[in-house]
């Protein structure tokens, strides 16, 4: 089916929990944070970050049945790769946002998180690189991929990256930050989805225009994922409130935006096919959808309560994208 004039829902069959890490002792921290996954010949690898006994986040991945993404049929035992040098933008935690394959190699965008003390933490884009499948990565650089500037002066984060129509260059989907909102006690970040594009992956442009507008000011859009069909681009995104949204009325939810070029998405939250369900592990939350084609069919993995802390869920698209 192609998406030229539709103007119904999608529709997501939630499939089930996937991974939960406290059954996973051996292995796993206390969360399963933004899964982002990677098509492989004979599996499904989902990467996401876990969190040790002080908060800071590593990523590591588990492997599923390509056919059946809710049987787990692997689960890795950190690191991934080794910590960054003191100093670094990623030296306090890294969390992964999107993997993908490109010159022969498996390349993840990720997430590098400092400490502050005027407000909670800095993030900013990094890159490593795997040539064996993505089960080890390196660092290509010891700095960030985007970070911020004069234009964008907060955060430059959990970058979608996919090839562009020609497929010569890529295209990147990002969390742009807009100002920290004081609320209560502490500061909470405010954020807007925004676009780029780059030849290499490496150096990117971007003019920090959000790809569409928020609801309201204090509304914060997260974790871009990306499909393109034959007449448009579909992305699918997390937004909150700034307030009480860890687990309370202003939590993640999941919407929707299409766009003919990439570029100006309209936004329209209702076609999102998805929601938190009536009771049980993704009942007050649900956040960080990455949606990835296998074959004919189309599946979304994301988190529920405790931004990851409940585990890693997938959910089905009736109907397929002809992508």
């Amino acid at each position: 089916m192609t998406d030229a004039g539709r103007a119904t829902p999608w529709r997501w069959r939630k499939l089930g929990r996937v991974f939960e890490p406290s059954a996973y002792p051996a292995f796993a921290g206390s969360h399963a944070q933004v899964p982002a996954p990677l098509l492989l010949d004979d599996r499904i690898r989902v990467y996401y970050a876990d969190r040790d006994a002080s908060g800071r986040s590593f990523p590591t991945f588990i492997d599923v049945d390509r056919t059946d993404p809710t049987r787990v049929i692997g689960v890795n035992p950190p690191p991934l790769l080794p910590p960054a040098a003191p100093g670094a933008f990623d030296d306090e935690g890294l969390m992964p946002a999107c993997a993908l394959h490109r010159d022969g190699l498996v390349w993840l965008y990720y997430s590098g998180w400092n400490r502050r003390h005027s407000v909670p933490y800095h993030n900013a884009t990094g890159l490593v690189v795997s040539d064996d499948g993505g089960r080890h990565f390196r660092r290509l650089f010891d700095g960030p991929v985007m970070d911020r500037t004069a234009r964008e002066p907060y955060l430059a984060v959990t970058p979608w990256v996919a090839a562009d129509s020609a497929g010569s260059a890529l295209r990147a989907w990002y969390v742009s930050g807009t100002r920290w909102e004081r609320v209560g006690e502490r500061y909470e970040p405010v954020y807007v989805i925004c676009s780029a594009h780059s030849i290499n992956g490496v150096d990117w442009t971007r003019n920090g225009v959000p790809c569409f507008v928020q609801t309201h000011p204090l509304e914060a859009q997260a974790h871009p994922s990306v499909l393109r069909t034959e007449g448009a681009w579909h992305m699918w995104f997390c937004y909150r409130d700034s307030h009480d949204f860890r687990d309370g009325g202003g939590a993640y939810r999941i919407g929707y935006a299409r766009s003919r070029d990439g570029v100006r998405f309209e936004r329209d939250d209702a076609r999102a096919g998805i929601d938190v369900s009536a009771e049980g592990w993704d009942s007050k939350m649900i956040c960080y959808p990455s949606v990835i084609a296998v074959g004919t069919k189309v599946y979304m993995f994301y988190n529920g309560n405790g931004f990851g802390r409940s585990g890693i869920g997938v959910a089905e698209l009736d109907g397929t994208l002809e992508i």
